[in-house]
């Protein structure tokens, strides 16, 4: 839109039949969408200090992402050593030891294309390529959101690009987090990949509601490398994928199983299965979990009443119908 076609469109009324007007409707998302954008841009570069040092001072181990660099260099030169915690022999060196990688195998190979440059300039890359997926989520959101109410889709929105609500153990209400989320900042501190899987989950979400059950299958298997979201996402996709669900379940499953064929090399499953008796795949609850946490279940509680309510619908539609049918004839 030029400048002088959104300065008509601003002389226009807001309203029209009682509803807010479409144009206004999506320039009010545009602008919400930049001031979040704007305000995790500041949180970005708030934490670009202790992000481009590779380790917390006080910590023993690197930053979080040192885990996924450090499983994409064993993959290369040592795969059956992927689930190993601590340093191994022929590691590339962080500085500190890496924390354990405990993700499904096959994320280690969304991260070797950083490989190619060194693991500060890495963390960075990664960060930034994560950020860069945000006006995309802002995107798909509102692509598969734009028919419900805007204050949902504002909510929404605002949940998922700045994360400002509470989580345990305070569960204590901040107002510098409605503009200054915590989650988000360690998010990019550790080089997290919660935006990552945020990303994927969303898309598969937009994907089944275009009702393209195959592409949907496919990313929702790729957000299980962090088995935890996947499942979370469950009800969400079942319900986003209920007229197509047997094409979906296809391609989830087979995305799981083609992805995690790098199990069968020598080593590597008992790695992976040691890894789990001795640890556990499931990991504590960061500040960062929360956001594709509290994502979830956004959209899972706005699609749940969109469906309960055209159940609804159907029901009052079918009992209308049938009182007409069963009414005597004059």
């Amino acid at each position: 839109m030029s400048m002088k076609g959104l300065l008509d469109s601003l002389r226009q009324p807001w309203f029209v039949a009682g509803k807010l007007d479409p144009r206004f409707k999506r320039l009010l998302i545009a602008l919400s969408v930049l001031a979040l954008l704007t305000l995790n841009l500041r949180i970005f570069l708030s934490a670009y200090p202790l992000m481009s040092a590779g380790a917390l001072p006080e910590e023993t181990y690197s930053l979080d992402f040192g885990s996924y660099y450090t499983a994409a260099w064993r993959l290369v030169h040592n795969p059956a050593q992927i689930y190993t915690h601590g340093a191994v022999n022929g590691d590339y060196s962080l500085g500190k030891d890496p924390t354990q990688f405990k993700y499904l195998p096959y994320f280690s190979f969304f991260m070797l294309p950083l490989l190619l440059i060194a693991y500060i300039p890495a963390l960075v890359t990664w960060n930034a390529f994560q950020f860069l997926l945000l006006p995309i989520i802002a995107l798909l959101l509102y692509r598969s959101l734009k028919q419900v109410n805007i204050l949902a889709i504002l909510g929404v929105l605002w949940i998922v690009l700045l994360q400002p609500l509470p989580f345990p153990p305070q569960f204590t209400i901040n107002l510098g987090h409605f503009y200054a989320s915590q989650s988000y900042h360690w998010q990019w501190v550790e080089g997290q990949s919660k935006v990552f899987v945020t990303f994927l989950v969303i898309a598969s979400y937009h994907f089944a509601k275009n009702r393209r059950p195959y592409l949907a299958g496919f990313l929702c298997g790729l957000a299980f490398f962090d088995p935890r979201f996947g499942l979370y996402a469950l009800p969400l996709f079942l319900i986003a994928n209920r007229s197509q669900l047997r094409k979906f379940s296809i391609l989830t499953t087979a995305t799981l199983v083609a992805g995690n064929a790098i199990l069968l090399y020598d080593g590597l499953a008992s790695s992976f299965l040691t890894m789990v008796e001795t640890s556990g795949i499931e990991t504590s609850y960061f500040d960062y979990t929360w956001i594709p946490f509290y994502a979830i279940v956004a959209l899972t509680a706005v699609e749940g009443i969109v469906f309960l309510r055209g159940v609804w619908h159907m029901k009052i539609t079918r009992a209308s119908a049938s009182t007409f049918l069963d009414a005597p004839s004059p």
